[in-house]
């Protein structure tokens, strides 16, 4: 549709909003609307009437990780209220954290869970895992999960510190378990599997704010802050595979701890150019990320299996975080 430009006052230029869109709305005069430029576009908000977003998952003869997408993609997208519904003839269900226990890494390390739970049980675990959302009602083959309270920009960029910080502490505790010697224990895997979790709940969190805020301050850099997250949610995976590596090990593997210590400060860098960029230490960046690429290969003919599978994935950290400045260069345009 077009309008035509008013001109009111010396300098003073106006259009007139649709009337169907504004009633849709419920705007009246005296509201306020969010404007968003956007190169030549001009995009009017009225976000203050945002509709309230609900959806149906019939979880019937899924999997666990079945389950975990469906309500995660429903999450992430900015859902305030998810019915799952189910058969009520099934009494018992595999609990969401056993079953990655039972199915995959821990089960070649010995663990053994085979406890079964009851639906509620099972959904009540599952949900406390997604921040801000909590079950309201449930019934014999349904129940609803609804976000209790608003998300905002601040939480946004609160969620978003935490998960740079956690990812950090992963930094920390493996290198701690390298330069310790801890090795062959499966409480390893245990440990940082918990810790990546936490990352992964912050990064969904962020990730829900992204898709629901749609003022001014996230429109610019939506699709590069949902690659970013994305990143990091892989980058934290490494963690897990260095947690199971380090649990399996046989042999010592303290002689990657240099090249663990060089990413750690890799990933510190690029977290200060997050939120200061600076020309120089850009440089800088790249610079080391060279380094890391040609001393990374000088490992190549190594003979402890276990310290090159650990450094691999010190490697693919790398990789990711040079992805991730990638990112943030492209926020500066």
């Amino acid at each position: 549709m077009k309008r035509k430009i008013i001109k009111q006052g010396h300098n003073t230029l106006t259009i007139t909003l649709p009337s169907e869109w504004s009633k849709k709305l419920n705007l009246k005069a005296g509201d306020e609307v969010d404007l968003i430029e956007d190169s030549g576009s001009l995009v009017i908000n009225g976000k203050q009437h945002n509709s309230f977003k609900s959806t149906v998952i019939d979880i019937t003869g899924f999997s666990v990780p079945m389950l975990w997408r469906f309500f995660q993609g429903a999450y992430r997208e900015g859902y305030d209220e998810i019915k799952i519904k189910y058969d009520s003839s099934i009494k018992d269900y595999e609990g969401v954290y056993n079953y990655y226990a039972t199915h995959f890494g821990y089960s070649r390390l010995g663990e053994n869970l085979t406890k079964k739970q009851p639906i509620l049980e099972m959904l009540t675990e599952f949900v406390n895992r997604f921040i801000g959302m909590e079950i309201i009602d449930n019934r014999e083959d349904y129940c609803i999960i609804r976000e209790m309270g608003e998300v905002s920009s601040k939480e946004f960029d609160n969620s978003l510190r935490r998960v740079f910080l956690l990812i950090l502490d992963l930094f920390d505790k493996i290198i701690s378990f390298i330069k310790n010697n801890r090795i062959g224990d499966i409480s390893i895997c245990k440990t940082i599997h918990a810790m990546d979790i936490n990352v992964d709940r912050f990064i969904d969190y962020c990730l829900r704010i992204n898709n629901k805020i749609k003022d001014s301050s996230f429109n610019k850099n939506k699709p590069i802050m949902f690659s970013t997250l994305f990143l990091l949610e892989l980058l934290g995976d490494e963690f897990k595979y260095l947690g199971t590596h380090l649990a399996k090990s046989k042999k010592k593997v303290d002689e990657v701890l240099p090249f663990a210590e060089t990413i750690k400060e890799h990933f510190e860098m690029y977290y200060r150019l997050y939120y200061k960029f600076d020309r120089e230490i850009a440089i800088k960046f790249g610079q080391n990320d060279f380094k890391i690429y040609n001393d990374h290969f000088k490992w190549k003919d190594a003979k402890n299996d276990d310290a090159k599978s650990i450094r691999q994935h010190f490697m693919q950290i790398s990789k990711f975080i040079f992805c991730l400045m990638e990112l943030r260069i492209e926020m500066e345009f």
